[in-house]
């Protein structure tokens, strides 16, 4: 494997690339079913779906709107976790340190669940531990 630079990757780094994109792959997923979850739950909290107007009595569920905060905060932690992982897949190491962010995975800790935080603070440190790329 090269890198974007076109320079030959060690067997150690195409190692870590891979155990990168495959961690930050497992985060994207895990991320993706709390989003439509979240999404399902403000479908029916806005009593979008015909069959279930009746679910919540007291007209717009309240926790609609933080739900939403969360919907959109997620959306954006998915979009970051995409490009770390086509990064890594590329090997590309410049854009995934200039992508590795310890605020994101904090992020994604506290509004997209254990599962993808956790996942993607030990990416965190992975990426971290790379070598940089030489110019």
């Amino acid at each position: 494997m090269t890198s974007a630079s076109g320079q030959a990757l060690s067997p150690n780094v195409e190692r870590a690339l891979g155990s990168i994109s495959t961690i930050v792959q497992f985060a994207l997923i895990f991320a993706i079913i709390i989003a439509i979850l979240e999404l399902w739950v403000v479908v029916l909290g806005l009593g979008l779906t015909g069959g279930f107007t009746g679910v919540f009595p007291m007209g717009v569920f309240p926790g609609v709107f933080p739900m939403l905060v969360f919907l959109i905060i997620d959306v954006l932690v998915i979009r970051h976790t995409s490009k770390i992982h086509s990064a890594a897949n590329n090997g590309d190491i410049a854009a995934l340190k200039s992508l590795n962010s310890l605020g994101y995975a904090i992020v994604a800790l506290i509004f997209t669940g254990f599962i993808p935080g956790i996942l993607l603070l030990i990416a965190y440190g992975w990426i971290y531990d790379l070598p940089s790329p030489q110019v």
